[in-house]
């Protein structure tokens, strides 16, 4: 007589034991993964904020005034909030731009921006 042999019951539960394990590790990575696209996402779309306020303050004719200014803007659908501060530097024909974007889902920035701007062709 012949004896099928196939799998214990214990085998099996170790078996399911093992795959329940990776299955929680994969679902953990891929829920970080999408956390980080979104937070990745936003941080790109505030950028694009503060580079198109930049861009406003470069397009005026006149020389920035010295300075703390704020305002909202709208992209992507959402309302964004920037702060700026134009302040002095040791060359009179310079001024440095800070440009805080504010997240509109978290606390705090989303990103920030710095950049100087001269005093050429300006009134």
């Amino acid at each position: 007589m012949r004896r099928d042999r196939g799998f214990t019951l214990i085998e099996m539960v170790a078996a399911v034991a093992v795959l329940a394990m990776a299955m929680a590790a994969i679902l953990s990575g891929m829920a970080r993964y999408a956390d980080n696209a979104a937070h990745l996402r936003e941080r790109t779309m505030a950028l694009w904020v503060a580079h198109n306020r930049l861009t406003e303050i470069e397009l005026q004719p006149v020389w920035p005034d010295v300075g703390r200014s704020d305002g909202e803007m709208e992209l992507a659908g959402q309302t964004w909030e920037w702060r700026v501060e134009v302040l002095e530097t040791t060359d009179d024909k310079l001024r440095r731009v800070n440009i805080r974007v504010l997240s509109p889902r978290r606390d705090g920035n989303a990103a920030t921006l710095s950049a100087f701007l001269a005093d050429t062709g300006r009134k």
